[in-house]
């Protein structure tokens, strides 16, 4: 007889083969896991991934340093910008003179072993090498440790060296190889400088001499009224002047009209045209003394004259002879007024160029009483005050005015006429100035009313330009002049840094040096002083000397503990 199991037994002896499968397979040992063969692909693939990694990077810095190669920026980040060289200087680095100079520049400094000035002037002098490379060479010579290389530059230049000192050579290839036959030629003893002679174009002989400079480093820099520290830094004034006197080798020549300059100085401090010499020294040019009432033409090396407070009338002769310089190719006129002169002829002779000197002086008055130290605004937009147009000064002693007239007439003989600087609002030309209480007369004083709407002007300095500046063949060939209604400026006791910058300014102007038009200013050395108390000062040990290598230490063995875990 067949029986039939229900569906409930089934179900029952299903459920009863999972429990014993189950059991029995949690009761067998776990298979072993091919631990040798996993692990080494993991290891290949992760060493794969940093290798590629690392060769990505390696070509990532390659390239970028490949892009960014041709274009190095440096970066100046001291507070006075101490390695930053100005303008003026960055422009004559990069004129004609420089980049055009046959042979090497060298540069070298002989400084003690320990000097603490070492690290400055081989900052600076790097700037100027970078700045010219290929031109400029610069070596730092230890004239203790390098006994040697002492002796051979004392030999060289025939010198003899007792302090820290910088040598500027700017001999060309030429000169420094005729100088070498005729030391070696020479019958001289040892260390006297030979007869170096070069050819300077055609057959005008020059001394090669005239291109060596050579000044002490105490003159970089100013010291304190005690004069136990450092108070400010001329290195980049005093480096580029004396370079562009030896690139230049001869100096240029500006003459001083002595017999119609005030030269006697009323009372005490430096003469005005004394104050002006030293400006023309720093940009290698020589100021001679000239007597024009002798009857004698100007000298034909004159690259420049000067009449430093005009202080008494030319007669007809010795207008005919200014007249002749100034119709000369390039010629240059820099003249300050003395506002108590009385000026006929050589005003006449202005005035026939655009500039009509006035019979007034410039003032204004405040709380009732008149002021003449005049006040003004550099002109922007002109050569001469390139880098400080719009500046604010102030023009010490008495000055006068000036009018531009006839600028439309001179305009169609290729003469120019334009203001340099104007008084500031508020000042006006006064005809009656010996009068108590001036006040402006509209139609006889000149400038404005102090109370106008509309300010028109006051010109305190113009400029004229005499042929077509604004052609490069014609422009070697123009003639230029400036003139100023004041001449106390001038003097160190009334100097200032804007009005500095626009006498050099107007110099290398008048030198055709437009390129080169600016100036060079002192950089400060900031003295601070940082007082800390007994008990924050043991505070500030504990954390330096302590705390913070003890967290260095801490977080090093965290890590350490955390890799071998």
């Amino acid at each position: 007889m067949t029986t039939q199991d229900s569906p409930s037994t089934h179900t029952e002896n299903s459920d009863q083969n999972t429990v014993a499968e189950s059991s029995a397979s949690a009761n067998k040992p776990p298979k072993p896991r091919k631990i040798g063969k996993i692990a080494r692909i993991n290891r290949l693939g992760i060493g794969f991934v940093i290798m590629l990694q690392i060769l990505l990077a390696l070509a990532s810095v390659v390239l970028l340093n490949y892009l960014t190669a041709p274009h190095h920026i440096r970066k100046d980040l001291t507070e006075s910008s101490t390695f930053t060289v100005s303008e003026y200087t960055d422009a004559f680095l990069k004129s004609d003179l420089i980049q055009k100079h046959d042979g090497e520049i060298k540069i070298i400094a002989l400084l003690k072993r320990n000097s603490p000035h070492k690290q400055r002037v081989r900052g600076i002098l790097e700037e100027y090498s970078r700045r010219a490379p290929g031109i400029i060479d610069i070596e730092i010579v230890d004239y203790i440790k390098e006994a040697n290389r002492f002796n051979e530059l004392s030999s060289i230049y025939g010198k003899n060296f007792y302090e820290e000192t910088i040598l500027i050579d700017a001999r060309t290839d030429a000169e420094r190889e005729k100088s070498s036959q005729t030391m070696s030629d020479s019958t001289q003893p040892k260390g006297t400088p030979a007869p170096l002679v070069g050819q300077a174009g055609q057959d005008q002989p020059i001394n090669p001499l005239l291109k060596i400079r050579q000044f002490p480093l105490q003159l970089l820099y100013k010291t304190s009224e005690d004069g136990k520290r450092i108070s400010g830094w001329e290195d980049e004034k005093h480096i580029t002047s004396y370079l562009l006197s030896a690139v230049e080798g001869i100096s240029r020549k500006f003459y001083l009209i002595t017999d119609k300059s005030q030269v006697d100085e009323v009372g005490s401090g430096t003469p005005a045209w004394s104050a002006f010499q030293q400006h023309l020294d720093s940009q290698n040019i020589q100021l001679e003394a000239f007597q024009i009432s002798s009857g004698k033409p100007l000298p034909a090396d004159a690259e420049g004259l000067a009449i430093i407070g005009l202080d008494s009338d030319f007669d007809r002769n010795e207008i005919k002879i200014l007249q002749e310089y100034w119709d000369r190719n390039s010629s240059a006129i820099f003249i300050t007024i003395n506002p108590d002169a009385k000026l006929t002829n050589i005003r006449r002779f202005m005035k026939s160029y655009g500039i009509a000197v006035e019979k007034d002086r410039v003032i204004t008055t405040s709380n009732g009483r008149m002021l003449t130290k005049a006040r003004g605004n550099f002109v922007k937009g002109s050569d001469i005050t390139k880098g400080f147009g719009n500046k604010a000064t102030q023009l010490d002693g008495p000055s006068r005015s000036i009018s531009i007239v006839d600028v439309n007439t001179l305009s169609s003989k290729n003469i120019s006429v334009f203001s340099v600087l104007h008084a500031s609002p508020g000042w006006w030309g006064e005809v009656n100035y010996n009068q108590p209480n001036p006040k402006f007369t509209p139609g006889k004083d000149h400038g404005t009313a102090p109370n106008a709407v509309i300010h028109r002007p006051l010109v305190l300095s113009a400029a004229v330009v005499r042929g077509r500046e604004d052609l490069d063949r014609t422009k070697h060939l123009t003639s230029k002049m400036i003139v100023i209604g004041n001449t106390q400026f001038l003097k160190p006791s009334n100097t200032r840094s804007e009005l500095t910058h626009f006498i050099n300014s107007s110099i290398n102007w008048l030198a055709g040096r437009e390129k080169l038009v600016g100036t060079i200013g002192s950089k400060p050395v900031y003295q601070q002083k940082l007082t800390i108390k007994k008990d924050d000062k043991d505070q500030i040990d504990l954390i330096v000397i302590l705390i913070i290598p003890s967290i260095g230490l801490a977080i090093t063995l965290l890590v350490w503990f955390n890799r071998k875990s």
